[in-house]
């Protein structure tokens, strides 16, 4: 059972990342976060040292989810197609990295955010790491060119969902309105941008996505 601080602390998270979904992170103050938690505002510095430590503990809740997610990625490698895997991935992530978005926009504008939240990180491995070691298994199977660093390729992926994550009006203006999806930036990263290569020309080889 857990115990009434426990409770508390969980009350106090639950308020942070729903007024942070609400008003964003800037709008979200202790006052709000403590009334809508139906405590005194003392009563959260007595579980928290200040916002920061706050706002970095639910970061860790929010996190939590997709990390569990994320574990079994590496066993995939082998099955159905490259293509088809990390679509899967990058849209399961998305979907349950909503509520995260927020708080890593404001960790990069608050540095005391970012750096309690560094803080609270374990040593344990995220996403990124797991998804290297996805990247890492394909390519010992041969799907994907052994040229290129998985660990770099993880990167693009990731910092390709948190762009899609947060289109800014002005970039969806000059796109008429369009926003390539992860299926877009999927079949982008692994076929590329460049033409089709003549008969005479030399192919490099490119990720198995059949």
């Amino acid at each position: 059972m857990a115990s009434r601080g426990d409770a508390t602390r969980d009350r106090l998270l639950d308020a942070t990342i729903q007024l942070v979904r609400d008003v964003g992170y800037a709008q979200t103050t202790t006052r709000a976060i403590a009334q809508a938690a139906g405590v005194a505002e003392g009563t959260l510095y007595r579980h928290y040292p200040d916002k920061a430590g706050l706002f970095a503990a639910a970061v860790g809740r929010q996190s939590a989810p997709v990390t569990a997610w994320a574990r079994d990625l590496p066993a995939r490698a082998g099955a159905g197609t490259v293509a088809g895997n990390l679509t899967d991935c990058l849209t399961r992530l998305a979907t349950l990295r909503t509520d995260i978005v927020p708080f890593e926009l404001a960790m990069l504008t608050d540095p005391d955010l970012g750096r309690a939240a560094a803080a609270a990180r374990t040593a344990e491995p995220g996403p990124p790491e797991f998804l290297t070691q996805y990247l890492q298994a394909e390519q010992h199977l041969g799907r994907i060119r052994a040229d290129l660093d998985p660990a770099k390729i993880a990167v693009v992926l990731l910092a390709t969902l948190f762009g899609l994550a947060v289109p800014s009006q002005r970039t969806t203006d000059a796109l008429g309105g369009s926003w390539p999806d992860i299926t877009d930036a999927v079949h982008i990263l692994i076929d590329g941008i460049g033409t089709p290569a003549r008969p005479d020309d030399t192919a490099r080889p490119a990720a198995d996505h059949r």
